[in-house]
């Protein structure tokens, strides 16, 4: 980007911005601080003002802190009517000067808009869009793009083709290394992204996204914009970002905070179940099943197998008395108890009372104690319940009472009560059932086949004592949790789940039913935003429609689909080879638009058996060596990533399981959604145990690049990948259209860098 002779007052501005803001800041610190100051104790509304004063000041010091993030990252100039040019600078968060004029409006702020939105055919009102390149707070360059209101300049003479705003900023941005975390694209929002973002808080918005199209990123600026826009309502009722895994949501958790948002809840599908996290793994064809909605129909009926009356008659001593409890008893309050409403151990509390006051009453009419006699030998048992003498009706039933509540603490009875009606926990249930056959069998009749019983079936569980579960399970025991209500004997006890005014789910092609069914519970109302690509479905139920991905979770009858179709990320010579895998496995699909060449040929090196892993550990550390200060993943398949850990440790390489250095070794399910500098692929045919999807899961890895993609195989790629290879194309590859393509020198096309 060339000189402009605005820099230096530009910079001056953005001084007096800065300056201004770290103002704000002390202005926040010194009003907690004198609240803390002032003696302790008081009334008890002074000290709830303190309180609250001491909560806005540390939230509004939380929203001030932006790092060394940029404040400011452009600004747009209005034509008004009266040929006066209204000048805003747009950055992360609102500042204004000692007489509240705006020196930067928040980019979400609807006069904003434009900085995103206007074409050269659409200005909005725009005679000129400027970005600035800062490197931390110090202004480097300035491109500006200049707008003629008469419509003079038209997208490709109105064809409506996609267009890019910022050109050389975009270009800087999507180039730049990788660190292991992701980074906000507040400064370099594209037209069609700012449409997703700023879509309405109601319903379901579904964001069908290729490779490097920036849909996460959209997804939580998203987040932070509906946070601003309905601040009241969703500050009450919140805002949950469920990503696809541990290493994922660590990835992406300083987005929010550096757009100014730090209340925005981060969990991933399972920690969404809430039992902990999975230390083992099922198969495919386990993980299937467990997954299928046909499990809520089995758990439902594991769990009213387990309400049922006895089959034999059985005594409780009371006191001098026996009491005989017949099946017959038993049966009704079994079937007066399921003619309620509530949940399972809800129920349970219902169901003890009854069959306590029957109890009760058997206990009284057979008893030669009646009350209002005392009678001589009468056991510890009974004194609580004579000498009424002449006793009234509300008498008489207060003695029922008590003596039911002694019944109930009665071993017999409780012994009774947990083979008609038990308490259980999830994991009861599910570590029961799992090491059971015929409870298999007998819930799961006219569900499952015999085959899937038996994929079930895990022998050695004991009950409640099961504490490895399969990320399968998870979502299963959460199925469970809420047929069972809670395990606590409160009678206070909440047993629905947390629910959010909205929530965003990254990867959702990967949901299960049953998980998809789970996150649905979570929304109050059905307003979601969902992200992913079909093409990248890795999960055992594979390439599905968002239609039969979304519809286990819908309060809602339909739902708005929206694709991105620009790739930002991943250069054309890798999609040039990554494209053609696409059409294998999904021809009905098309690839996103690359925006840039990389000069990169897609590399492909053939090692033997013998000495594998040495000319492996030459391959990663030249890799990491021609990024330098970028980051390289090495993607293998899972079950054998601690032995390429092991391995290329001894060969010296620091080397580690999560993307935080700068080579990390991992599976497809944790790369999927990062990106790196460069990726070197092994054991490309395996990736997935099963073979069905790992063409779906190779485009995954494929893609995850920024710069250089490299194969290191022993005769482990598949043949459409090495066709592909082949036939690329020298140079720059497949030639893109004018007005998309970015090269080292900036923007090919009609918009330019003044």
């Amino acid at each position: 980007m060339s000189l402009n002779p605005d820099l230096a007052a530009e910079q001056r501005y953005l001084a007096k911005a800065n300056d201004r803001l770290e103002a704000m800041r002390v202005s926040a610190r010194e009003m907690m601080e004198s609240v803390l100051g002032t003696p302790r104790g008081g009334t008890h509304q002074a000290r709830a003002e303190r309180d609250v004063i001491v909560r806005q000041s540390l939230a509004r010091l939380e929203q001030l802190e932006i790092g060394d993030q940029a404040l400011s990252f452009g600004g747009i100039d209005y034509e008004s009517v009266l040929a006066q040019v209204c000048t805003y600078h747009i950055g992360r968060l609102a500042v204004s000067d000692e007489t509240i004029e705006p020196l930067v409006v928040d980019w979400r702020a609807p006069v904003a808009e434009p900085f995103y939105r206007a074409t050269g055919k659409e200005p909005m009102g725009l005679s000129r869009r400027r970005h600035f390149a800062l490197e931390h707070k110090a202004l480097v360059s300035i491109e500006d793009e200049l707008f003629d209101l008469d419509g003079a300049i038209p997208d490709q003479q109105g064809s409506g083709e996609l267009r890019l705003a910022g050109p050389g900023s975009l270009f800087a941005a999507v180039t730049r290394t990788r660190t292991g975390r992701m980074v906000d694209i507040v400064s370099t929002i594209q037209a069609q992204q700012d449409e997703v973002i700023r879509s309405s808080l109601s319903g379901m918005l579904v964001v069908q996204g290729g490779p490097g199209t920036g849909k996460t990123a959209v997804a939580l600026h998203r987040a932070a914009y509906l946070l601003y826009t309905y601040r009241m309502r969703l500050e009450r009722q919140g805002v949950l970002v469920v990503a696809p895994s541990r290493i994922f949501a660590r990835y992406i958790d300083q987005v929010l905070p550096s757009l100014g948002e730090t209340g925005v809840q981060i969990t991933t599908v399972h920690g969404l179940a809430g039992f902990g996290e999975a230390t083992l793994s099922d198969t495919e064809d386990e993980a299937r099943l467990k997954g299928d909605l046909r499990m809520t129909r089995f758990i439902i009926k594991a769990i009213r197998d387990r309400e049922r009356p006895l089959k034999h008659p059985v005594e409780i001593a009371l006191g001098a008395y026996v009491v005989t409890v017949t099946p017959e008893d038993t049966a009704e309050a079994v079937r007066t108890t399921k003619r309620r409403s509530g949940t399972h151990n809800q129920r349970h509390r219902f169901i003890e009372s009854l069959l306590a006051v029957k109890i009760a009453d058997k206990y009284l009419a057979k008893s030669d104690v009646r009350l209002g006699e005392t009678a001589s030998g009468v056991g510890e048992f009974d004194e609580e319940f004579v000498n009424f003498g002449e006793a009234g009706a509300a008498e008489e039933n207060q003695a029922k009472r008590v003596l039911a509540l002694r019944v109930k603490k009665s071993p017999e009875f409780q012994s009774v009560i947990q083979r008609i009606w038990p308490r259980l926990s999830p994991e009861m249930l599910l570590a029961d059932l799992y090491s059971h056959l015929p409870l298999i069998r007998l819930a799961g009749k006219s569900i499952l086949s015999e085959a899937e019983m038996r994929l079930l079936y895990r022998p050695g569980s004991s009950s409640g004592k099961a504490k490895s579960w399969s990320r399968s399970d998870l979502v299963l025991l959460n199925e469970a949790k809420v047929h069972l209500g809670s395990y606590q004997k409160r009678s206070d006890e909440v047993d629905e789940e947390r629910a959010y005014g909205h929530l965003i789910v990254d990867e959702a092609q990967d949901l299960t039913p049953l998980a998809a069914r789970m996150v649905g519970r979570n929304s109050l109302s059905g307003s979601m935003t969902l992200v992913g690509d079909v093409a990248q479905a890795t999960s055992p139920f594979g390439q599905r429609t968002w239609q039969e991905i979304v519809a286990p979770m819908q309060k809602a009858d339909s739902f708005k689909l929206v694709e991105l179709k620009v790739n930002y990320r991943t250069p054309q010579e890798v999609m040039d080879v990554a494209g053609g895998l696409l059409e294998e496995f999904a021809p009905e699909l098309k690839p996103a638009i690359s925006i840039r060449h990389s000069g990169e040929p897609v590399v492909m090196t053939s090692v033997g058996t013998e000495k594998f892993f040495g000319l492996l550990a030459e391959v990663v550390r030249n890799e990491v060596g021609l990024v330098e200060p970028g980051t390289v993943a090495l993607i293998v398949p899972a079950e054998e990533k601690a032995v390429y850990l092991d391995e290329l440790a001894r060969a010296g390489l620091k080397v580690s399981a999560f993307p935080q250095e700068p080579l990390s070794v991992l599976s497809i399910r944790e790369a999927k959604g990062l990106e790196f500098d460069s990726v070197v692929i092994s054991g490309a045919n395996r990736l997935l145990p099963a073979g069905a999807l790992n063409l779906q899961a190779l485009f995954v890895a494929m893609t995850r690049t920024t710069k250089r993609l490299v194969f290191v195989h022993n005769s482990d790629v598949p043949d459409v990948i090495v066709d592909l290879i082949s036939q690329q194309k020298s140079g720059n590859g497949k030639e893109m259209p004018n007005n998309l393509l970015l090269g080292e020198s900036g923007m090919k096309g009609n918009l330019t860098v003044l």
